[in-house]
């Protein structure tokens, strides 16, 4: 681990991971469904205690997720090259507005838009994920793979083996 990456507490994690989520609207859903996994885009946005809100007109995810409500959101700059990138993933379970009709009250406190979330209730849906763990990667600066990874408020390292190529 380089010694500018030290690990983090967790109050700090927490800030740097919001901080992040929050300078970003999109990201990859992964889903998996009849055993193959699928990537959906998205756009998203933070309600309490870290849980992500996406807003869809439907698709195979919402099938997915009633099937297998595990499920892991990537959100990251640029992919410049493996050693300067920044971003998190998100690990947790997701439920959706399908089978949780208060889903979309929910997700309207924390929407930027309610206005326009209001307007087209008939036409979207909302899944809601919660997470178990988090991975906070920023490589951006010194190339530094470290992962802090976060798990019911405790923050452990991650370090990377990258394999040398001969």
């Amino acid at each position: 681990m380089n010694k500018n990456n030290r690990k983090m507490d967790s109050a700090e994690l927490r800030e740097k991971i919001i901080t992040f989520l929050k300078e970003h609207r999109s990201g990859t859903l992964a889903t998996v469904f009849n055993s193959r996994p699928r990537c959906s885009p998205i756009q998203y946005f933070l309600g309490a205690d870290m849980d992500i809100y996406i807003v869809s007109a439907g698709g195979d995810k919402f099938r997915a997720i009633e099937q297998n409500p595990e499920v892991c959101l990537l959100v990251n700059t640029e992919y410049i090259n493996f050693k300067k990138i920044k971003g998190v993933q998100i690990f947790g379970k997701a439920s959706t507005s399908l089978t949780n009709r208060t889903l979309f009250d929910e997700a309207l406190k924390y929407t930027s838009e309610p206005y326009m979330f209001e307007m087209n209730r008939d036409s979207l849906k909302v899944i809601k994920v919660v997470p178990d763990e988090i991975i906070y990667l920023d490589a951006i600066e010194t190339g530094d793979r470290t992962k802090q990874v976060l798990r019911n408020n405790q923050v452990t390292i991650k370090e990377d083996q990258l394999t040398p190529v001969h």
